[in-house]
C-alpha cells in the first residue's frame, strides 16, 4: 500500500509540474503574443505613410465655358511685380518659364529655363519684410509649361507641354509622382480640386479628368527630422505644429523636438535618480545595521506605488512655483548639501572614539537625518541673499542677459526633480538587491586579507553587483523615457528644439497622450502619431537590449551567477 501510495503522489506531482509548465509556457507566449500583436498594429497603421503616390485616366467630357472644375484651383502665377524684386536683388539665375505662389504668396514656386524648380518664400512678416530662397527642386530638365498647386498643401503639379507630369511636395523637398498623362499632350489649362484628388487638364475642346491617390504627400525623412524652412521664419527650424495657424498652412510634423524633449526629461531625471538611488543602495546594503535596514528598504519601495498623476500634479502646481522662487537656493541645495555631509562627518570623526562609541552603530545614520533636512531648507531660504549677492537680485533675468536663456516656470529641471523620485525606488531597489545578494563569503574574504570595509566594496562587491546596478539605471532610464503624466502635467508643452535645463519640453509619450484623442483617423497626423510610438517602443527595445547585453558581459566577466 505504501508503495501504491508513493507512486500515486509521484504521478500527482508529475501532473502538477506539467500543469504548471503548461501554464507559464502559455503565459509566456501570451505575453510574446502581444507585443508582437501590438508592433504589427503600429506598422499597420505607420505603413501607409510609405505610400507612393498614384494617377490614372477617369473620363473625358467636352469643354464648357465655366472653370475645369467646380471647386478647383487653377493656375495661380506670381505677381510681376514680386519676380522683378527677385531680379533686382539678384535672386534669379535664369528666365522664369511659369510660375505658381504658394502660402497665400508667402511663398512662390518658378520653373527656370535650366530645367529647375526653385522656391522662395517670405522670411519675416511686417514692414521689412525679406524674402529669401528656399530651397530648389530638381526636375530633371522637364521643360514646364503649366505650374498649379493645391490649396491646401504644398503640393505642386507640373506639367509639360507633351504631356509628362511631376508631383512635388516642396517643403519636404519630395517627388512624389513622375509621369506622362495620356491625351494631355498639348494642354491648355489645367485644374486641381481642393482635396487634391482629381487633376482637370483641357485639351482641344476636352476635357480630360484624372484620379489621383496621394494621402501623405508631406512626410519624408527630411520633412520628419532636418530643418526646413517656412514661410514668415527667419531660418529653417525643426517645428512640431499639428494644428496650422492658417487655412493655407500645413500641419508641421517634425519629429525632432519631440526626440530631444524625451530625452532631455530621461537625462534630468536620471541625474538626480541615478546617483541618490545607487548611493542610498551602496550603503543600505552594505553599512546599514540589518534592523533599520528592514524598515528603510520597504518605506523607499512604497515610493514606487504613489501614482504619478499626483507627482505630476504636485510638481505643476506647487514644486514649479516654488523652485521659480527660490532657483539659486536651489540650485545651491545639492553642493551645499555634500559640503554639509562632508562637514558633519568631519566633526563627528574628530569626537573622542568613548563619545562615539555611545551611539549605537545602527542608529548613527538617523544623526544625519536633522542635516540633510536642515541643509537644503538652509539653502532655499537663503536664496534671495545669494540672488542678491552674485547675480543682481535676479537669477532669472541675469541669465537673460548674460546667457539669452528664458526661464520658463514649469521647465525640465522640474520635470527632472519629480520624475527622479518616480524613478529613484526602482533604482534603489533593483540595486539594492544586486548589492546585498553578493556572496558573504567573497566580503568575508577580502577582509581576512587584510582589506578595509571600503577597499571590499569597491574591489569585489561594486564589481561583482555591477551587472545588477547596470540593469537597475538602465531600467530607470526606460521609465523615465516611457513617463507620460508627470511631463504632460509639470511642463509647459512647448515642442522646442533645445536643451536648456529652464525651458519647457514635449515628449514623445506626452505628446501622443495630448493629440491622439484629436487626430482625424486616418490622417497623416494619426498616422505620424503612429510613428511616433513606434519610435518609443523602439527607443526602449534597443536600450533594454543594451542593458541586457551589457549585464550579461559583466556577468560572464566577474563570475557573478
Amino acid at each position: 500500500m505504501s508503495r501504491l501510495a508513493d507512486s500515486r503522489v509521484a504521478r500527482q506531482r508529475r501532473w502538477f509540474d506539467h500543469g504548471t509548465s503548461f501554464i507559464v509556457t502559455a503565459a509566456g507566449a501570451g505575453v510574446l503574443g502581444t507585443i508582437l500583436l501590438m508592433l504589427l498594429y503600429l506598422f499597420w497603421e505607420v505603413l501607409p505613410l510609405a505610400q507612393p503616390a498614384s494617377i490614372s485616366y477617369s473620363h473625358s467630357e467636352p469643354a464648357g465655358e465655366g472653370p475645369l472644375l467646380a471647386r478647383g484651383q487653377g493656375p495661380d502665377p506670381a505677381p510681376q511685380a514680386l519676380l522683378a524684386t527677385l531680379a533686382e536683388e539678384g535672386l534669379l539665375a535664369g528666365t522664369v518659364e511659369s510660375s505658381v505662389r504658394l502660402a497665400d504668396g508667402r511663398a512662390v514656386l518658378l520653373a527656370m529655363d535650366d530645367g529647375g524648380l526653385v522656391e522662395f518664400g517670405r522670411s519675416s512678416a511686417g514692414p521689412g519684410e525679406r524674402w529669401v530662397r528656399f530651397r530648389r527642386l530638381d526636375s530633371g530638365g522637364l521643360p514646364v509649361r503649366w505650374l498649379l498647386a493645391e490649396p491646401r498643401r504644398a503640393v505642386v503639379y507640373a506639367l509639360a507641354a507633351d504631356g509628362r507630369l511631376q508631383l512635388w511636395h516642396t517643403r519636404a523637398e519630395r517627388r512624389l509622382l513622375a509621369t506622362r498623362l495620356p491625351r494631355a499632350a498639348g494642354a491648355e489649362a489645367v485644374a486641381v480640386s481642393a482635396d487634391g484628388t482629381v487633376l482637370a487638364v483641357r485639351v482641344g475642346s476636352e476635357v480630360h479628368h484624372y484620379r489621383l491617390h496621394n494621402p501623405h504627400p508631406e512626410v519624408s525623412v527630411s520633412s520628419l527630422w532636418s530643418a526646413t524652412w517656412h514661410p514668415d521664419y527667419p531660418a529653417p527650424a525643426r517645428v512640431w505644429q499639428s494644428s496650422p495657424a492658417g487655412a493655407s498652412d500645413e500641419p508641421k510634423l517634425n519629429l525632432a523636438p519631440l526626440a530631444l524633449g524625451t530625452f532631455k526629461a530621461a537625462l534630468y531625471t536620471m541625474l538626480l535618480a541615478a546617483p541618490l538611488g545607487v548611493l542610498a543602495a551602496i550603503y543600505t546594503a552594505y553599512f546599514m545595521a540589518r534592523p533599520l535596514r528592514r524598515l528603510v528598504k520597504p518605506g523607499i519601495e512604497l515610493m514606487e506605488a504613489v501614482p504619478t498623476v499626483v507627482l505630476g500634479f504636485i510638481a505643476g502646481l506647487w514644486l514649479a512655483p516654488r523652485v521659480e522662487d527660490a532657483l539659486a537656493g536651489v540650485l545651491a541645495a545639492p553642493l551645499v548639501l555634500v559640503l554639509g555631509v562632508v562637514l558633519v562627518g568631519g566633526l563627528w570623526s574628530s569626537l573622542p572614539r568613548r563619545w562615539r562609541r555611545r551611539v549605537p552603530l545602527g542608529a548613527r545614520p538617523l544623526l544625519l537625518l536633522p542635516v540633510v533636512a536642515l541643509l537644503p531648507w538652509a539653502s532655499v531660504a537663503a536664496s534671495p541673499a545669494i540672488e542678491a549677492v552674485l547675480f543682481g537680485g535676479d537669477l532669472a533675468r541675469w541669465l537673460e542677459q548674460e546667457f539669452d536663456i528664458v526661464y520658463q516656470q514649469r521647465n525640465a529641471l522640474v520635470v527632472g526633480m519629480a520624475m527622479g523620485f518616480a524613478v529613484l525606488p526602482t533604482v534603489f531597489s533593483i540595486t539594492e538587491d544586486a548589492i546585498f545578494s553578493v556572496p558573504r563569503s567573497l566580503s568575508y574574504g577580502s577582509l581576512a586579507l587584510g582589506a578595509t570595509r571600503w577597499q571590499t566594496l569597491t574591489g569585489v562587491v561594486l564589481p561583482t553587483a555591477s551587472p545588477g546596478i547596470f540593469s537597475a539605471l538602465m531600467i530607470g532610464l526606460g521609465r523615465a523615457i516611457g513617463e507620460t503624466m508627470i511631463v504632460l502635467m509639470a511642463t509647459g508643452n512647448t515642442p522646442i528644439l533645445d536643451g536648456d535645463p529652464f525651458t519647457g519640453l514635449r515628449s514623445l509619450s506626452a505628446n501622443i497622450a495630448m493629440e491622439a484623442p484629436e487626430a482625424i483617423v486616418g490622417s497623416t497626423h494619426f498616422r505620424v502619431l503612429f510613428l511616433s510610438a513606434l519610435l518609443l517602443f523602439a527607443f526602449t527595445f534597443v536600450i533594454n537590449t543594451i542593458a541586457e547585453l551589457v549585464r550579461q558581459r559583466l556577468r560572464y566577466r566577474y563570475a557573478a551567477g
